[in-house]
């Protein structure tokens, strides 16, 4: 079921009804709530809820960090917007988007029924959906829906809303009234804010109108002798990064950096700072580059094993990534490079009452570099967002030995030109500029998936100082075929290796069997038989569609076989583009071509160069006809060969060879 843009989970669901009832009895408006069967939009919706954030503990997501899928029938372009999306929460909070690699709960970005829509909260125990839907891929929306997975309800929604906002209700779509309604103080904790007529959660002031003109809803006070606006999809607002802090504990010192370059320093540095702080600062860059971390100031109390006021440094996106170091007194740490895109720095003070400057630093992100590792991201630098001018960044990307690299393109654009003169993507086969050359690639159509012969990959993108562009996305993966291994892949017939995957196939006149290894009888096949008939499929009711059918016949040496048609019924007329009939006069597709045949009218008797024929049957996926009934005989050759010398001597002869054959 579903709540607007919300959806809901059983218990949501029965929140919601005893909602309704309370508001039902003190409200003689008419006004329904759908079963969780009905049209709270058919499929699975994701229920709207306010702002408000989740009273549910549950819901919080631990440590603020959400693993995320982004579908693969997604453009780049949008999962530029999606990344932007996350990357701005990001900016404005705690809350972490990382993508998933074996975490249990996660999001996925899809699309289903109901458009636009997210549960609230983890839901926990697998996969929840973000649909984003037909015109639902804009900036603002999708942020929007992330604040329903980080945990809000729609702000209209508040307990107090009545105090802040009227509700008209004569004008709200009929249907439509339960996304209106009012929730209890168990389900949703406004944590001390203030309503927030400013909030990317709340509803606009016509949503769900009988008309455009018709206000759903209206703020009942003006603030600055203004009615303040509702329903704006631009930005955090200011109550919305403060609830996000108070629903994640956000530190109230550090922030999040995202820029190439930065600097940062605890607080009140140069004149010294507080006891018990408790600071954290994330950097996070490019996937693709690394972060160079420098040290300018360092005055901290010195303590055995910096037990009391310290500065760590960690080499990831949460505090139990890999521990770079840990540092305090007044000696200036050695540069500190990540090994991805991410750096934790975390600042600790105690409750001496030693008094130093505190310290400061500066980052900077780099470029390319070895990446040694199973999989990941490459992106060019600043990516979803232009890249910049004048960068060189070369990338060596090396898997374990025994595989080999794959590299496919989520999006690509980049300045274009004939040659790819001015900025370009390099791609080479080893592991230098000297390796055997890929491609150079530039414009916007996205390159086809790559596959290294070694377990290394070299790549070298290039931006000179004039037109910018969204640049590339692509992910690594070390690849190796599954088909060359002694149990075939597990395949009863034929292994079709893929980049970073590969399936099962069959023989002519087989099917994959439901398991997709195995393979069962089907249309088709190898037929050894002097005479006999087949049929297309389904035969004499209509043929199924999407079928590929090859009978392969072969008769003796010296043999040559004769095929007839008695009946004749395919999709088409004289193009024969959608169903046919294709014979050849051999078992392959390049021998002569005795004719494509559809439509009504009967081919014409066929007989085989040699002791071989090749019968192929297609449909498409549209109109469906009875097919065809087909039978063959076989003769040998040399009878043949003296039907053809009498032919030319005398037409008796002919007609007798006839009716003997």
């Amino acid at each position: 079921a579903f709540l607007g843009d919300i959806a809901l989970d059983e218990e949501d669901l029965r929140l919601l009804k005893a909602s309704y009832m309370d508001a039902k009895k003190n409200d003689s408006s008419n006004f329904s709530i759908p079963d969780s069967g009905e049209n709270v939009l058919a499929g699975q919706r994701l229920l709207r809820r306010r702002r408000a954030a989740t009273a549910r503990p549950e819901r919080v997501w631990p440590d603020g960090i959400i693993p995320y899928v982004i579908s693969s029938n997604f453009s780049g372009n949008q999962r530029a917007i999606f990344k932007q999306a996350m990357r701005h929460w990001e900016k404005h909070t705690c809350v972490t988007f990382i993508e998933r690699s074996t975490e249990e709960s996660y999001i996925v970005f899809t699309i289903r029924p109901c458009g636009c829509c997210s549960f609230v909260g983890q839901r926990g125990g697998g996969p929840q959906a973000i649909s984003v839907g037909k015109n639902c891929d804009k900036f603002g929306i999708v942020v929007h829906e992330l604040g329903h997975v980080i945990g809000f309800w729609h702000e209209h929604t508040r307990p107090d809303r009545d105090e802040h906002v009227d509700i008209f209700r004569e004008n709200i779509q009929p249907g439509q009234e339960y996304n209106f309604i009012k929730m209890e103080p168990d389900d949703v904790d406004s944590l001390g804010e203030v309503y927030d007529f400013d909030s990317i959660m709340h509803y606009a002031r016509n949503t769900f109108s009988r008309g455009i003109y018709l206000d759903t809803m209206l703020p009942k006070y003006e603030v600055d002798r203004v009615r303040p606006p509702i329903g704006q999809r631009s930005r955090l607002s200011k109550g919305d990064i403060a609830q996000a802090g108070k629903l994640y504990k956000c530190p109230r010192c550090g922030e999040s950096l995202q820029d190439s370059t930065g600097n940062f320093s605890s607080p009140g540095f140069p004149n010294g700072y507080a006891a018990y702080l408790h600071c954290i600062w994330r950097i996070s860059v490019t996937p693709g580059e690394k972060i160079i971390l420098n040290f300018t100031s360092m005055d901290l109390y010195r303590s055995h094993l910096c037990w009391y006021d310290h500065v760590e440094i960690r080499d990831g996106y949460w505090r139990n990534a890999p521990l770079k170091g840990r540092f305090c007194g007044d000696q200036l740490p050695e540069a500190i490079i990540s090994t991805d895109s991410r750096l934790w720095i975390e600042f600790s003070s105690s409750s001496s009452n030693w008094v130093g400057k505190g310290f400061s630093a500066v980052y900077e992100a780099i470029c390319g570099g070895e990446v040694r590792r199973d999989s990941g991201q490459i992106e060019s630098p600043n990516y979803p967002d232009d890249y910049r001018p004048n960068k060189v960044c070369t990338w060596k990307i090396i898997v374990p030995q025994g595989f080999h690299v794959g590299l496919v393109f989520q999006s690509f654009e980049t300045e274009k030109h004939d040659n790819c003169a001015y900025d370009y993507l390099e791609l080479r086969d080893g592991d230098s500029e000297n390796s055997a050359l890929l491609g150079r690639f530039c414009g916007y159509e996205k390159p086809d998936d790559i596959k290294s012969s070694s377990n290394q990959l070299w790549m070298k993108f290039v931006s000179d100082g004039s037109v910018n562009k969204a640049g590339f996305a692509a992910n690594f993966f070390k690849e190796i075929d599954e088909c060359s291994r002694p149990d075939n892949g597990h395949c009863e017939q034929r292994c079709v290796n893929t980049l970073g995957s590969y399936h099962c196939g069959c023989n002519p006149g087989y099917e994959l069997a439901p398991d997709r290894r195995s393979c069962a009888a089907a249309c088709g096949g190898f037929i050894s038989k002097l005479n006999g008939s087949f049929t297309s499929p389904g035969w004499p009711q209509e043929y199924p569609p999407n079928k590929n059918c090859v009978w392969q016949l072969i008769a003796p040496v010296q043999y040559r076989i004769t095929l007839l048609f008695d009946t004749f019924e395919i999709e088409g007329n004289d193009v024969c583009k959608y169903d046919y009939v294709e014979v050849h006069s051999s078992l392959s597709t390049d021998a002569k071509l005795h004719g494509k045949f559809c439509g009504t009218e009967k081919p014409e008797a066929i007989t085989s160069q040699l002791n071989s024929m090749r019968v192929e049957f297609k449909s498409d996926n549209t109109v469906s006809k009875r097919g065809f009934k087909a039978q063959f005989f076989s003769d040998i050759l040399y009878v043949l060969f003296r039907f053809r010398i009498m032919k030319k001597r005398h037409k008796l002869i002919e007609n007798i060879f006839l009716i003997c054959l």
